[in-house]
């Protein structure tokens, strides 16, 4: 009886279904039998007018239909056989994946590398780059480089020695082993700059450096060799060494500037915080390290020895700061005459009018009038060219001080737009995030946006003085990441070149490690 169940479990399970069901391809395109090759094409690379050749078949049955971009760009088509297709490079081609369109069907091929006035400067000897971004760098006079940001490898040197958040390499990004950063940080570095004494500030969101375990406050001050420059104090019970540096804050520094002695943070903090040396517990047994509170927000000035100097935005009678923005600060700049300028997300300094960009006096008050009325929307990033003597502003703005400006805008040094400089309007939930000019006048900008003016460009493009595309310096590819910093330098043959740092991952069909450097002939 088992047996007889088991054979009608069989068969029922091996029993064939008649029914017939709807093919799931059906309605489908035909195929249009073409394939392109993904060989190079002849030649590999070239300028924009040149003829190219790419392999490729079936192409010949539908040659009055065929468009062929490169990145994105039509190219003109002037032959097509049973072998492949003869395109000449359009004008503003750049480097990336070239395309066949028949219809709406979409026939990829091989990579493509348009040859321009811009290229990657291979000079830089850099392969890997860090495991995360690069926020900010300092170069020696000697022409070595210091970064700083919230990697903790650099060119899988790490593990040998640890590259905690800090390196310094050559010129042309070697790692320098003189360092003597020891541990390094625990927490991202931000920001630095330079004292007169040539010692390096240095803020970000970190409370330990090498061996100064949670003795530090988000900002501190390093020996030019990376070492942190320190003291000896007298505690309840002992003598102890210390960071030389006793101040800082509750929150993250994002951005820090020294003008004489003094030293200005712009952050995300609501305190100054101070340690207080030589006190003891309650039974006076044991050393008690007490750490000091005051109410100052998002703008703090210090002394050089880390303590809070109160003529800067501070209110002595109530014994805190005056408000400050109503909303977060983005970027800064300070002038030669102390002056600093914020720009961000606000609206109001000190319940004053101040619309996404205000100019702060040297003692923290507002300077009405510059920018006159400002933007109509947040505003990212603000950088000055000491040579041309102008501002250049990017963001998710449409307006500036009244007249159109899309993202971009160009100001003087006293604060008015610059007519001349006209941005082209952005795609929907697009925005520029950092865009500076170079001393020979041309504009480099990254964000997040595909295309300028009707023409591919997406995350990096090089602008002219007045706003249009640069001819002959957008050949270079996508880029794929957040550019953060832009660090100009000259070559010894004269030519400018411009590190780029951040946060990126691909650029000009290339992956890279948050650092490349470009080079402009």
């Amino acid at each position: 009886m088992k047996k007889l169940l088991f054979l009608l479990l069989v068969f029922t399970a091996c029993k064939k279904d008649n029914k017939v069901y709807d093919d799931p391809y059906a309605g489908g395109k035909k195929p249009l039998g073409v394939i392109m090759s993904t060989d190079l094409p002849s030649p590999s690379e070239a300028a924009p007018g040149t003829t190219i050749l790419f392999k490729g078949t079936g192409l010949l049955q539908h040659k009055d239909s065929i468009h062929f971009n490169f990145n994105g760009q039509p190219g003109t088509i002037l032959s097509v056989d049973s072998n492949g297709i003869q395109v000449k490079v359009p004008d503003d081609a750049s480097t990336g994946v070239t395309s066949v369109t028949i219809g709406d069907q979409i026939f990829f091929g091989p990579v493509f590398k348009v040859k321009g006035n811009l290229e990657i400067d291979n000079n830089l000897k850099v392969v890997i780059g860090t495991n995360n971004a690069i926020y900010d760098v300092h170069r020696f006079s000697d022409g070595r480089l210091l970064m700083i940001g919230q990697f903790s490898d650099y060119e899988h040197k790490g593990v040998v020695k640890p590259v905690n958040r800090i390196v310094m390499t050559s010129k042309d990004g070697e790692i320098d082993r003189t360092l003597l950063s020891g541990k390094g940080a625990d927490g991202s570095l931000l920001a630095m700059d330079a004292l007169p004494s040539g010692k390096l500030v240095v803020g970000g969101a970190f409370s330990s450096y090498d061996i100064h375990l949670a003795e530090i406050h988000n900002i501190t001050v390093l020996n030019s060799n990376g070492s942190i420059d320190s003291m000896t104090v007298n505690t309840f019970l002992k003598k102890d060494t210390v960071p030389s540096f006793n101040g800082g804050t509750d929150g993250a520094i994002y951005k820090v500037f020294v003008h004489g002695n003094k030293i200005t943070a712009i952050g995300n903090f609501n305190y100054y915080l101070q340690y207080i040396y030589g006190q003891s517990d309650f039974l006076h047994e044991r050393d008690s390290l007490i750490t000091d509170s005051t109410v100052v927000r998002q703008l703090a000035r210090f002394n050089p020895d880390g303590s809070l100097d109160s003529s800067f935005h501070y209110n002595l009678s109530l014994h805190k700061s005056y408000d400050g923005a109503n909303g977060p600060v983005y970027d800064a700049y300070m002038q030669a005459d102390g002056k600093l300028i914020i720009v961000g997300r606000f609206t109001r300094y000190d319940g004053l009018p101040a619309p996404y960009i205000a100019r702060i006096n040297t003692d923290g008050t507002l300077d009405p009038g510059f920018g006159g009325a400002g933007a109509d929307n947040s505003i990212s990033s603000i950088r000055f060219n000491e040579t041309t003597q102008k501002f250049i502003l990017a963001g998710n703005f449409t307006q500036f001080d009244g007249a159109p400006h899309y993202g971009l805008a160009m100001i003087k040094a006293d604060g008015t737009s610059d007519e001349h400089f006209a941005s082209l309007k952005m795609g929907t939930n697009e925005s520029f995030n950092c865009a500076q000019q170079l001393n020979n006048g041309l504009i480099i900008v990254t964000g997040n946006f595909k295309s300028y003016g009707g023409v591919h460009r997406s995350g990096l493009m090089v602008l002219d003085s007045k706003g249009v595309l640069a001819a002959g310096y957008n050949n270079t590819g996508d880029l794929s990441g957040t550019v953060l910093k832009i660090f100009e330098t000259i070559n010894s043959s004269g030519q400018t070149q411009a590190l780029l740092l951040g946060g990126f991952y691909r650029f000009n069909q290339i992956d890279m490690g948050n650092i490349t450097r470009l080079l402009f002939k």
